[in-house]
């Protein structure tokens, strides 16, 4: 399997995107360490993808508190000896809301997951992949980091940043043996997009297109590719 032997640390894998990219990756031979804030739903997800033959752990992980973070790279490295893929997938959105009209808690709130926890993962990982010499980082941007959407102020700002922090990780992180890439997803069909698009408003891509994505940046096939993204919108 392409993915045979890896461990993969999973953020904001309770839904959506990171759910998927935990079952593609599971599926596809890599061992599961699934982060999210609700223990319980993760732990559901890691009986699915024993039940489906696959390997896993679940990690208690709200990546904005860092104490959270360090715990679960922390626990994964003694447990299960290293960290070869790191999926940063965990994000928040405040849709339609004038941007002259976000208020600081919704600012702050959007900053803190998809920014800040970016962050505070890599910042956690690297260092251990540093020591390996080896390591694959994936960071799960948005198509607002390629263009600005109407009412989208503080999340497009917060992609932005993660495109530019993932941008400039790579270039440090390359003469380690490390490759950090990402994805920017348009719409995609899950309860957090449709919580706020209507059905026929949007061109919609399916959560197992953003994993089939991810897959492919984890293995080796692109070893040269380092600081890049992958576009998967439509209109």
């Amino acid at each position: 399997m392409k993915l045979d032997g890896k461990i993969a640390l999973i953020s904001g894998a309770s839904r959506g995107i990171g759910r998927q990219i935990a079952l593609t990756f599971a599926a596809n031979g890599a061992h599961i360490v699934a982060g999210g804030r609700n223990i319980t739903v993760v732990s559901a997800l890691i009986d699915e993808i024993r039940a489906l033959g696959g390997q896993g752990t679940p990690v208690l992980l709200d990546v904005t508190d860092n104490e959270q973070v360090e715990n679960a790279t922390r626990d994964t490295i003694a447990s299960l000896g290293q960290i070869g893929i790191l999926v940063n997938c965990a994000g928040v959105i405040i849709y339609d809301t004038p941007v002259w009209k976000t208020t600081i808690e919704e600012w702050d709130s959007m900053m803190q997951v998809n920014l800040r926890g970016t962050f505070l993962c890599c910042r956690s990982v690297v260092p251990h992949m540093i020591r390996q010499q080896s390591g694959t980082i994936i960071n799960i941007a948005s198509s607002s980091a390629r263009m600005a959407d109407d009412d989208l102020g503080p999340y497009t700002a917060s992609k932005w940043g993660v495109a530019g922090y993932t941008t400039s990780l790579a270039r440090s992180v390359r003469p380690h043996g490390i490759r950090v890439n990402g994805l920017n997803p348009g719409w995609v069909d899950t309860d957090m997009s449709r919580a706020f698009i209507p059905e026929g408003d949007a061109e919609w891509s399916t959560p197992t297109e953003i994993s089939n994505a991810a897959l492919y940046l984890a293995t080796d096939a692109p070893r040269d590719m380092t600081g890049q993204f992958l576009d998967i919108f439509g209109s």
